[in-house]
C-alpha cells in the first residue's frame, strides 16, 4: 500500500500531512502513525495530521503526536497545514478551519509566514509546585504547564520536564511543560517539553501562547510579544481581553512523496 504525504516544518517542529482519502482505513491507527513518524524506519516527524474536508469551513485537522496519541491542537503544524491547503488551490490567502480545540483562521502572508488565530487561554489551576517547580496550568487549546526558570540548559530542562509531565496533578493525561525566561518586556525565551513526543521541541506555538498569556496577566506585558525558542521566533499579538489573539510564524513545505512499506 502506498500513502501519499507531504513533509513540513515550523521552526524545526516537523510534521507529516496526509489527506483523509489517502489515509488507510484500518483499525491499528496508533501503530500506523508510530510507524510513519519513526525517524529510522518511517518518514520521521514530531506529529501527523489527517486533513479532512469540512462542510462549513476550508478543512478539518485531526492531529496525532508521534506516539500515536490524539491531541486537541498543534498550532505550529496547523500553520503548515494551512499553507499546504493554500498550495493546493492557490486562490485564497485567508482560510478558516476546524481543530480539536475549535475554529481557527489563518492568513498566508506575502513573506511566506502564516498568521493564525489563537483561542483565548484559560487558567486551569492556581499556582502549583509539581516536583518543586512553581507554575500554572494553562489551557491554550492544548494542556500546558508554564513556569519561570533561570537555567534553560537543555539537559536540565529535559530532565525536569519529564518529571513534571508525569507528575500527579496532571494524571492521567499528562501535560506539556513550558519553561520560560524573560529577556525583555517584549521578548521571552521558552523551552517546551512535549508529551506524546517525550522530548524538547525546537518550538511550540500553543505552549508559547500559554506563556505569553500568563505573563500578560501576571506581569502586565502588552502586545506585541516575541517568543524565542531553539528553532526560531514567533510573534504574538493580542487585545486586552485576549478575545482576539494571533501567532505569526514560519511554515515550510519540504517535500511530498509516497510511503510504501509493510504497514502494521
Amino acid at each position: 500500500m502506498k500513502i501519499p504525504f507531504t513533509k513540513c516544518h515550523a521552526n524545526g517542529n516537523d510534521f507529516i500531512l496526509i489527506l483523509s482519502e489517502d489515509f488507510p482505513d484500518m483499525g491499528a491507527k496508533e501503530s500506523l502513525i508510530q510507524q510513519l513518524c519513526n525517524r529510522n524506519t518511517g518518514i520521521g516527524a514530531d506529529g501527523l495530521f489527517i486533513i479532512f474536508s469540512s462542510e462549513k469551513y476550508d478543512f478539518f485537522l485531526d492531529y496525532y503526536n508521534s506516539d500515536g496519541s490524539w491531541e486537541t491542537l498543534c498550532a505550529n503544524g496547523s500553520r503548515c497545514a494551512s499553507k499546504f491547503i493554500y498550495s493546493l488551490n492557490n486562490t485564497r490567502r485567508k482560510l478558516k478551519f476546524e481543530t480539536g480545540a475549535g475554529i481557527h483562521t489563518a492568513e498566508i502572508k506575502s513573506n511566506g509566514k502564516v498568521l493564525m488565530s489563537m483561542k483565548t487561554p484559560v487558567y486551569k489551576s492556581e499556582c502549583l509546585s509539581p516536583e518543586g517547580v512553581s507554575g500554572f496550568f494553562v489551557d491554550s487549546g492544548a494542556r500546558h504547564f508554564v513556569c519561570q526558570l533561570d537555567n534553560l540548559d537543555e539537559k536540565h530542562v529535559l530532565t525536569l520536564g519529564r518529571k513534571v509531565r508525569y507528575s500527579q496533578p496532571f494524571k492521567p493525561q499528562g501535560i506539556n511543560v513550558n519553561f520560560y525566561r524573560i529577556q525583555s518586556d517584549n521578548t521571552i525565551e521558552i523551552r517546551t517539553y512535549e508529551k506524546g513526543v517525550e522530548q524538547l521541541m525546537p518550538s511550540c506555538s500553543s505552549g508559547s501562547a500559554a506563556v505569553v498569556y500568563h505573563l500578560s496577566k501576571s506581569r502586565g506585558l502588552i502586545s506585541p510579544i516575541t517568543t524565542s525558542s531553539a528553532g526560531g521566533s514567533l510573534k504574538f499579538t493580542f487585545d486586552e481581553g485576549w478575545r482576539e489573539a494571533f501567532c505569526e510564524g514560519p511554515a515550510e513545505l519540504l517535500f511530498s512523496g509516497e510511503f510504501e512499506g509493510n504497514l502494521i
